[in-house]
Formats: C-alpha cells, structure tokens, sequence
C-alpha cells in the first residue's frame, strides 16, 4: 500500500498465466480528498533475472481513470512474453499525474514503486 498526498494505492493480487506467459497486477485507487483525474504512464515490471517487461495495453485497464473522493477504483495492468516463471516481480513502476475536475491546473505527479511482489502461477 502506498498513499501520497490525496489518494491511495493498494496492490491487491499478481497473477501468472502459464498458457499465456503473461502476469497482471491488479490494484485499487482511490481518492482521499476530491474528484480527480488520474493518468498513469511508463508502465514496466523488472523481474528477478533484471529483465524488463512493458505494459500490454490491449489487455490492461485505461490508464486514465476517473476518481470519486473514497471510492476504489480497481486497475488491472498485464505484462506479455514473460519468460519462464518468475517468483517475483522485483519492482513495478509507473508515474501518476492527478488533479481535481474543476482546477486543471493543479497537477500533482509521482513516480511510484513497488518492490518483491510474489507471483502466484495458474
């Protein structure tokens, strides 16, 4: 769980898929203090071999969600041709950039990170 200054962010599960040798992270944000707008960019996971894997965006949810002050919103992001069957994820990282509907030039960014996140393979 990481919370910044006006929302929160929870890992919730990460997921491998043999067949498709893929793995996505799901996650909730949410909003402490207003309605904002989120854009989430420079998407990638690290795995523990030091390989780097890029989003796949036809499989992952939009990277600009809409949040309501206190309601999680659930994300979804899948990473493709992930070789092997790694453990962990070592570090997976994307920048935020929110701000409230009705000051759109108010602008908070972020650079986040989460570290040795367990792989459970189906």
């Amino acid at each position: 769980k990481t919370e910044k200054k006006n929302y929160t962010i929870k890992k919730t599960k990460v997921i491998g898929n043999k067949a498709r040798k893929n793995i996505e992270i799901t996650f909730l944000v949410e909003s402490k203090k207003k309605k904002k707008k989120m854009t989430i960019e420079d998407i990638s996971v690290v795995d523990i071999e030091g390989n780097e894997h890029k989003i796949d965006f036809f499989k992952s949810s939009k990277t600009f969600p809409q949040l309501a002050k206190n309601v999680p919103v659930k994300l979804t992001f899948s990473f493709k041709d992930i070789q092997g069957e790694p453990m962990f994820i070592k570090m997976f990282r994307f920048k935020t950039t929110s701000q409230p509907d009705i000051n759109t030039f108010e602008k908070t960014r972020s650079n986040l990170e989460f570290k040795d996140l367990k792989v459970s393979w189906n």
